[in-house]
């Protein structure tokens, strides 16, 4: 779930309402955009702009027709991480990732991190829980970090795309977690890591109410 953080040019985090359509479903903490005039569920491509995340829930034919939003283009929000799980084991270096990790396009996540999540009841590698590893180089469904030991398949991690990173944008299943899938662009953009409670920040990149 997206949450405000903070606001980059310091004033408070803006909430405004907006119309919505009485048979539309929103979930708290959802990207949203307006369309013909009213908020509808933000989607999740990578060249439609946002106008903020939804700062309550609304169930469908409630006969709510107005419906919270923080929608400052200057908003700084906090989600979880990219989970990321071992589909195929490889070298030492390598973290292979054809489930969750949908596509890393070249290079765009070196300068990221893992935080390992969990460890594979077979898993080989001697890094711990916990263990941050700086992502060094990376294609389509791999990371490659400086691993102690193998990578096993079932070794998991909490993937933190680099500042600036390209790629990201909401899960096609919830609009509430973030996917990496994009070869080209995006709607999002990562502008900060908190690994003390394991958030990433990010900002709405092509935002509906900025130039």
């Amino acid at each position: 779930m997206f949450k405000a953080s903070y606001n980059m040019v310091g004033e408070k985090n803006v909430l405004k309402e907006f119309d919505v359509a009485d048979a539309t479903a929103v979930k708290l903490g959802e990207l949203v955009r307006v369309t013909d005039g009213k908020v509808v569920a933000g989607g999740t491509d990578y060249t439609t702009p946002y106008a903020g995340i939804a700062a309550e829930a609304k169930t469908a034919n409630d006969g709510k027709v107005r419906i919270l939003v923080y929608c400052s283009p200057f908003q700084v929000f906090e989600v979880d991480p990219i989970y990321t799980e071992v589909s195929a084991s490889a070298s030492g270096t390598v973290w292979t990732d054809s489930v969750y990790l949908l596509n890393t396009t070249a290079d765009k996540a070196n300068g990221g991190y893992l935080v390992i999540k969990g460890k594979a009841a077979a898993a080989t590698g001697t890094f711990k829980v916990g263990d941050k590893i700086a992502i060094t180089d990376s294609a389509t469904n791999t990371l490659t970090g400086v691993f102690a030991g193998n990578t096993t398949v079932g070794d998991s991690a909490l993937l933190f795309p680099p500042i600036g990173a390209v790629g990201i944008t909401a899960s096609a299943t919830n609009g509430l977690t973030l996917v990496w899938a994009a070869t080209s662009g995006t709607a999002l953009q990562v502008v900060g890591h908190d690994f003390k409670r394991n958030k990433l920040l990010v900002m709405i990149k092509l935002h509906q109410f900025s130039n």
